[in-house]
C-alpha cells in the first residue's frame, strides 16, 4: 500500500509541474499605460510665442501651436505577442486636457517595440471620416485639396533674412504623408498603471535628413508636396519615449 501511495504521489507532482510549465503568466493579468506628450527643442524648453528657438538652419522661430493625431498604436512583447489599440488620438501638447492619452487592457510583461502613426489611415482620412468635434473640424484638410484631415500642424513666426518677423505654417496631410514611427524600446508593463513621456523634438521637423530652412524652403507647406515629403521624412525620428514609472 505504501509503495502504491508513493508512486501515486510521484505521478501527481509530475503532472502538476508539467502543467505549470505550460502556463503563460501573462494571460490573465492586465495593466494600463498613460502617455503624456510634451515639446522640446533639442533638449531645451520650447519658447512659445517668442522668437527665441533656433533650428539647425539657424532660423530663429517661435511656436504658437502644435496639433497632431496619433493612431494605430502597437506594442510588441518579448514573447512576440502584439497589443494593439484602435484609438485615434488628437494631441495638443500645450493643453493639459489634450496632451495625454491612456491605453488599457495591456497584458503585463516586457514590451520591446512600439509602433504608431502620426496621422490617420486612408480608410478614415476622408471628409467627415471622424466625428465632428471642434478639434476634428479644425484639423480638416480642404476638400478642394483632397479632403480628409491634417495629420500635423505646427505654426508660429520666424525672422527672415532682413530680421523681419514672418509667419510659417508647417501643415502635413494627404495619405502619402502618413508617418509610421517604429521604436525598439523596453516598456515595462508590470502592474496596474504605468506612465510614459512622449517627447516631440520640434527641431527635428527642420533637420535630419533634410535641413529645412524657412528662408529657402516653403514656409507654408500645405500646397507643396516636396516640402511635405521633407517634413514627413524629418519627423520620423522626432519622437522619444521615456518611462516615468
Amino acid at each position: 500500500m505504501n509503495k502504491f501511495f508513493e508512486i501515486s504521489l510521484l505521478l501527481f507532482f509530475v503532472i502538476l509541474f508539467s502543467c505549470k510549465k505550460d502556463v503563460n503568466p501573462y494571460t490573465s493579468v492586465y495593466s494600463k499605460a498613460k502617455f503624456i506628450v510634451s515639446l522640446k527643442c533639442d533638449g531645451a524648453n520650447v519658447y512659445l510665442d517668442s522668437l527665441m528657438n533656433i533650428n539647425p538652419s539657424l532660423n530663429t522661430y517661435s511656436v504658437h501651436n502644435v496639433n497632431f493625431y496619433i493612431s494605430n498604436i502597437k506594442m510588441k512583447r518579448d514573447d512576440d505577442s502584439i497589443y494593439s489599440s484602435n484609438q485615434i488620438i488628437y494631441i495638443d501638447p500645450l493643453l493639459s486636457l489634450k496632451n495625454a492619452f491612456i491605453l488599457d487592457s495591456i497584458p503585463v510583461g516586457n514590451y520591446t517595440e512600439i509602433t504608431y502613426t502620426i496621422g490617420i489611415d486612408s480608410v478614415l482620412n476622408i471628409d467627415y471620416g471622424l466625428t465632428s468635434t471642434i478639434d476634428n473640424l479644425n484639423m480638416a484638410w480642404p476638400t478642394a485639396m483632397g479632403g480628409g484631415y491634417h495629420f500635423l500642424k505646427m505654426e508660429g513666426h520666424y525672422l527672415d533674412t532682413q530680421n523681419i518677423a514672418q509667419g510659417y505654417a508647417i501643415h502635413l496631410g494627404k495619405n502619402e504623408n502618413l508617418i509610421i514611427i517604429k521604436q525598439n524600446q523596453l516598456l515595462k508593463q508590470r502592474n496596474d498603471t504605468h506612465e510614459y513621456s512622449i517627447i516631440f523634438n520640434i527641431n527635428e521637423v527642420f533637420a535630419t535628413p533634410y535641413n529645412y530652412n524657412l528662408n529657402i524652403d516653403n514656409n507654408y507647406t500645405m500646397s507643396d508636396s516636396i516640402a511635405m515629403l521633407k517634413i514627413k521624412t524629418n519627423i520620423k525620428d522626432a519622437f522619444n519615449i521615456i518611462q516615468n514609472k
